[in-house]
């Protein structure tokens, strides 16, 4: 029997072509996703993904496996997935099914890899949990998980699968993985199709893997990127490969990045750069000029154009804050959109710049580690979108903005046992290099399932 409660898809595959019975996987899987108590997966398709495992054991048995045979999956549920439905968690669902796959989850398919079901998402990605996709953190589920990949990414902390499918339009990836302490990446803007995606921002949406490692994230990636003539704005270079760690010049941001950050989230930083050094990266401190632009300029764009995707969409159905999004990006006027562009490009300009002197840059994930839905930290979210800006996605909107690409993971834990995580950013296309580093600078973690600690109530 595999011990699935920290599984990474490395060893399962490894395990698999030492002669692991792709079916006895695929029963273990469904058998704890069943038994599942943080809400992970809205939707499951237990009889396909069962035939998918014995046409996975024969090719196994048949010494043809493809590089993700009989590895299991989960996709957030503003993706589609063929015969699956795509609530994007909103209450307007019209209860079709998905026709085709989108490429991202094709290319997985094709390789091998098998989609158990959808998982948890705010509305649209943008707008509030509806009852029933609300997961839990499994790290203390007290704890707010973070959105809008939330599902996926407590599909991994309480070890149901080795991986999953999210979309980052403004930290949506990267939040969530911080949050539940798990892997992460906003691959470089249009390295893998968005087709087949839900759109919030056609800007700054961003489809991308999260798993338990940074390694894994790698596997995954390699098969998900590349150009799709079904998305025209897919991106057409190859993403650059990963080079060695040893020699790389790490650049760690300070200033704005730090302004914020709980002593256990400077302490993971801390801990993050001594591990790159150790593995023989040069590592600076570095301060990079108009940060505090992006989370702005990304509210305006986003808002905008969501309310663009939506126009003239019966709205009565949708969650408030999604007709909250809605209403103020109706307000805006041409003008406010083309300032927000224009601070975009001054911060992709600084990041040219910083970029231009380190190969990477290193800094905080989200601010603080999960905050509590309940006192003292429930006057967070009473703050709305201003909460996002400055306490939760403020390291992260700067990707979104530039285009390039971010990966976050799991550094340290506090003294209540919760991650505190760094992020990785790089010039676009250096995603495997983002990611080598982000190996280097995380730490293996145990998730809670396999502990029995910070348990604590379900949330009702």
């Amino acid at each position: 029997m595999i011990d699935l409660v920290a599984p990474t898809v490395a060893e399962l595959t490894r395990s698999l072509r030492n002669g692991h019975d792709a079916r006895v996987l695929m029963d273990e899987t469904l058998a704890r996703v069943d038994a599942d108590e943080f809400g992970a997966f809205v939707h499951v398709d237990a009889a396909r993904a069962r035939v998918a495992a014995n046409d996975a054991a024969a090719r196994l048995e048949a010494g043809t496996a493809r590089p993700l045979e009989g590895i299991p999956f989960g996709v957030k549920d503003i993706v589609d997935v063929e015969g699956m439905p795509t609530t994007a968690g909103s209450e307007t669902f019209d209860g079709s099914l998905a026709r085709q796959s989108a490429t991202a989850v094709q290319r997985l398919i094709d390789a091998g890899a098998i989609p158990v079901g959808k998982t948890a998402t705010p509305e649209w990605a943008f707008g509030d949990a509806i009852e029933g996709h609300r997961p839990r953190n499994p790290h203390d589920p007290t704890r707010w998980t973070g959105g809008s990949s939330s599902g996926s990414a407590v599909a991994l902390a309480a070890g149901l699968v080795p991986f999953t499918v999210g979309t980052d339009t403004g930290g949506s990836i990267r939040v969530p993985s911080s949050y539940c302490g798990v892997s992460g990446i906003k691959p470089t803007t249009g390295a893998v199709p968005r087709d087949g995606v839900r759109t919030v921002s056609w800007s700054q949406d961003h489809v991308g893997p999260m798993a338990t490692t940074a390694d894994d994230l790698a596997l995954v990636l390699e098969i998900m990127a590349g150009r799709a003539e079904r998305d025209p704005a897919s991106r057409a270079a190859p993403l650059t490969p990963a080079r060695p760690v040893a020699g790389t010049r790490v650049g760690v941001l300070g200033g704005w990045f730090v302004e914020r950050c709980q002593p256990a989230v400077l302490a993971a930083l801390d801990a993050a750069v001594e591990r790159v050094r150790d593995a023989g990266a040069e590592v600076v401190a570095v301060e990079l000029d108009h940060a505090d632009l992006a989370p702005i300029a990304s509210w305006v764009i986003s808002v905008s154009e969501f309310a663009a995707e939506h126009d003239g969409a019966d709205v009565r159905g949708y969650t408030d804050m999604a007709r909250e999004r809605l209403i103020a990006g109706q307000g805006m006027h041409a003008l406010d959109y083309l300032r927000a562009q224009r601070a975009r490009r001054v911060v992709q300009d600084a990041l040219d710049k910083c970029l231009a002197r380190v190969d990477v840059l290193l800094s905080p994930a989200t601010p603080t580690t999960a905050p509590r839905i309940a006192p003292p930290d429930h006057e967070m979210f009473e703050d709305g979108d201003r909460m996002w800006l400055e306490w939760v996605a403020r390291n992260f909107l700067i990707a979104n903005v530039s285009g390039i690409p971010a990966v976050v993971t799991p550094a340290a834990y506090d003294d209540d046992g919760l991650p505190a995580a760094v992020q990785v950013l790089a010039a676009p296309g250096s995603d495997f290099l983002a990611l080598a580093i982000a190996s280097a600078a995380g730490v293996n973690q145990s998730l809670v399932a396999s502990t029995g600690t910070n348990t604590g109530e379900p949330l009702d």
